[in-house]
This record gives C-alpha cells, structure tokens and sequence, in this order.
C-alpha cells in the first residue's frame, strides 16, 4: 500500500499554488481551512447519495 516510511504532514494550498504547514498558519486560518473542507466533504457526500 506505498512507501510505509514517508513522512507526510497536513498542509493548507492558496489559490496561486502556494504551501503552508499546518503549523506555519494561525487559528483564524485554520479554522477558514477546515471550515472550507467541511463544506467541500458536504458537498461530494451528497452528490453521491443522489447518484445512488
């Protein structure tokens, strides 16, 4: 199931490709971030409950 020896971590991508670490962003951002990603995971759930 993939290299078991990669170490990966959370990060945010802006708009023009940008990275920050989840440790390089405030709790404002962050909570945009996730608010953001909420909406999106909503989103595709209940498109695939319609699709059923």
């Amino acid at each position: 199931m993939g290299d078991k020896n990669r170490n990966l971590e959370l990060a945010f991508i802006d708009k023009e490709g940008k990275i920050y670490l989840l440790v390089d962003v405030n709790s404002s951002e962050l909570s945009k971030g996730l608010e953001a990603i909420s909406k999106e995971i909503a989103t595709r759930l209940r498109l695939q409950k319609e699709q059923r």
